[in-house]
């Protein structure tokens, strides 16, 4: 029997500037790798945050046969209206195991959905979707450091292979330190590697993004909703989910205040928690806790961090290690932090000079910590 399983998500944020950042004559180049033989594949738009409908002018997919056209109810241009989620056509072809694919989709107009977790996406002028090579001009990402982001993929949230093999399915559910790969993509590599390419590993990820507090200000609407209303959408909506690695607080914490006291605190955050592992426990769903990482020296902090925010940071910790509310813990703040006379700091040489957001080898430490918790609940 065929299964439709997803290889490839994130989670959507409206974006800066009304979406004139994004789409309007440009072609997006996202690749993807298929961890297991698919004889089919498709993918599902999305237009959550635009107040207008979406033209997506062209869309392909390249193998290494060739390049196929995609369509939605045959049409090769098509609209996403506002509020909806359209899956385009189903597309037969043979994929083999391991392959990397490459979507291209070109955008007629503005599009105000988008996150911005994949390092390799690209942007061409004007429609590139049929184009053998990568021509025009190339726009850069944001600097990482602005934002923790890379080149927006607008609109596209999920992408699902028709496959003969059972997969298990884990998403990982944070913020910038999830969205920027830095951690999910040696983990997606590890779990290949270690069990044939059966196990998928989906980003939730959103850069700035809290459980508990939805920031103001000029970035806001890239953060996204607070966790507490995107956990539906972003995480029990997903077909067939597995575990999912809960890795959300570091930002919670950056913004307690006199002003926000009363939304983020140790008790909500708990409640919170509790009901969201409970809603996952009902689904037969595994749940990996991760312990919050340390901000301490931070230079993206939103003003001070406080005395009260470290303690709220280390109260929340050891409720983490100590509840047994969670299937397992992955203590990443012991794999990642160091010790001076101020307190607990990233440690030098695993952070991307931020002391906030791990850099290739503080990103493999961590998944190979999230690796020893996977292997004890997902094929033990």
């Amino acid at each position: 029997m065929k299964n439709w399983t997803p290889v490839w998500h994130q989670a959507l944020t409206g974006s800066l500037n009304k979406g004139k950042p994004c789409g309007n004559d440009n072609t997006v180049v996202l690749p993807l790798h298929i961890p297991v033989k698919a004889s089919g594949i498709r993918m599902r738009f999305n237009n959550l945050y635009g107040s207008t409908a979406y033209p997506i002018g062209a869309v392909t997919i390249r193998t290494a046969d060739g390049i196929y056209p995609v369509t939605v109810e045959g049409k090769q241009s098509f609209e996403i209206t506002c509020g909806s989620r359209v899956f385009t056509d189903d597309i037969a072809m043979n994929i083999p195991k391991g392959s990397d694919i490459e979507l291209r989709i070109f955008y007629a107009g503005y599009i105000n959905d988008i996150n911005m977790i994949e390092e390799g996406a690209q942007w061409l002028k004007g429609n590139q979707t049929a184009s053998k090579t990568i021509p025009g001009r190339i726009r850069k990402p944001l600097p990482v450091m602005i934002l923790g982001a890379y080149n927006p993929v607008p609109s596209i949230d999920l992408v699902e292979i028709e496959t003969e093999e059972e997969t298990k399915q884990i998403v990982a559910f944070g913020d910038s330190i999830t969205a920027l790969s830095k951690w999910t993509k040696p983990l997606s590599a590890m779990l290949e590697q270690e069990y044939d390419g059966k196990c998928v590993l989906l980003n939730s990820g959103i850069a700035g993004n809290c459980l508990l507090y939805e920031p103001e200000g000029m970035f806001s609407s890239v953060f996204g909703q607070k966790g507490t209303d995107r956990f539906e959408r972003d995480v029990l909506e997903l077909p067939d989910i597995d575990a999912v690695i809960f890795a959300l607080g570091v930002n919670d914490v950056s913004y307690l205040n006199e002003k926000t006291k009363d939304i983020i605190s140790y008790e909500n955050y708990i409640r919170t928690v509790e009901e969201m592992t409970n809603q996952l426990k009902k689904r037969n769903i595994r749940i990996i806790a991760q312990t919050i990482t340390p901000r301490l020296k931070c230079a993206r902090t939103m003003g001070v961090f406080t005395q009260e925010m470290e303690e709220l940071r280390l109260s929340l910790n050891d409720w983490i290690r100590n509840c047994d509310l969670f299937d397992a813990v992955a203590d990443q703040e012991a794999t990642v932090r160091d010790k001076d006379e101020q307190g607990y700091f990233f440690r030098e040489g695993l952070h991307m000079g931020d002391h906030l957001h791990p850099n290739e080898k503080g990103g493999r430490l961590m998944a190979e910590a999230y690796l020893s918790c996977l292997k004890q609940l997902i094929f033990n």
